[in-house]
């Protein structure tokens, strides 16, 4: 048993640590790969896996006693989809398929899913933006508390945090917008909350601390990461490569001071729709790097990051 079971559960996101799992089969055996391995409580799949995959991946969770997540983001992406669009067939188009997502995440029993919001726009229709993602936010709380009535359980909704100026350009986005729109979504809708990425943290230049303070009360949700800032780099952007790369700008101090941070906001006191706070770690091999050694690099950064933690909490 690893000292934090009793605290808090270590995710790992599938999709991203095994980018070429396309197929049914490539898919069950990564996945199987992660729940056989008892480092992991939980795991976080991609909306774009075909439901009746999910379906298999939920009874293979049930059976590891493993949480299931979906990650939304890919869709969200790949699709271009816009939840904060002043257009409103495209703002609805969006809401529509994350709806389907939602459904998808019932289906296999999952607990949470997570998406982004939609681009940053023009400076002169950020306040019109924000209006309309507020609005699309509450219609898919709305549609996720419809849904439990089957479930018997409401699935968390989770909108992540990315980089305004980087790579993504989403408008969520800088602390302070996030806080005003989690600020607005959480008045109305209790199953509502904020993931924060460690990778993101150096591509928005804020400092954990300061962002974890301020978005305190609506964080349900954290992934952990790397990120390169060196333009020329392979990994540059939100690529998410593994701790300690050369350019990169997280490692095992930094994930302390990040872990520290997540203590002093109580992160892993909260009552959430999963069984324990989540951690989850988002790292991707180069083309060159085997996933499962990337994956190793992940456990030893956080294991020696949680000692550090230990000896200074």
């Amino acid at each position: 048993m690893y000292p934090w079971h009793e605290t808090f559960h270590m995710g790992l996101i599938h999709f991203m640590a095994y980018p070429n799992a396309k197929s049914e089969e490539e898919i069950l055996s990564t996945v199987k790969r992660v729940l056989t391995d008892e480092f992991f409580q939980a795991i976080e799949v991609s909306a774009l896996v075909e439901e009746n995959t999910l379906k298999k991946i939920g009874k293979m969770c049930e059976v590891a006693k493993v949480e299931l997540l979906i990650a939304a983001q890919p869709l969200v992406l790949s699709k271009k989809l816009n939840l904060n669009s002043l257009n409103e067939e495209e703002r609805k188009l969006a809401v529509n398929e994350i709806k389907k997502a939602v459904e998808k995440a019932y289906v296999s029993n999952a607990k949470a899913i997570a998406f982004l919001s939609g681009k940053m726009p023009e400076k002169e229709q950020l306040g019109g933006a924000k209006e309309r993602l507020v609005e699309s936010l509450c219609e898919i709380c709305d549609y996720a508390k419809e849904r439990s009535k089957e479930f018997g359980y409401t699935l968390a909704v989770n909108l992540e945090v990315f980089d305004y100026s980087i790579e993504k350009n989403a408008l969520v986005g800088p602390a302070p917008i996030a806080f005003e729109i989690a600020s607005k979504v959480r008045s109305f809708h209790d199953n509502f909350g904020l993931t924060i990425d460690l990778s993101h943290q150096p591509l928005l230049f804020e400092d954990p601390f300061y962002t974890l303070n301020l978005l305190s009360p609506f964080i349900t949700h954290v992934h952990v990461g790397n990120a390169v800032l060196e333009t020329n780099h392979v990994a540059y952007g939100d690529q998410h490569p593994r701790f300690g790369i050369s350019g990169g700008k997280n490692d095992v101090e930094e994930l302390t001071y990040f872990l520290k941070a997540l203590v002093k906001i109580g992160y892993f006191e909260r009552k959430l729709s999963t069984e324990k706070p989540i951690i989850s770690f988002e790292v991707k091999p180069l083309p060159d790097e085997d996933p499962d050694l990337v994956v190793a690099n992940a456990k030893r950064t956080f294991l020696t990051a949680y000692a550090k933690l230990l000896k200074e909490v």
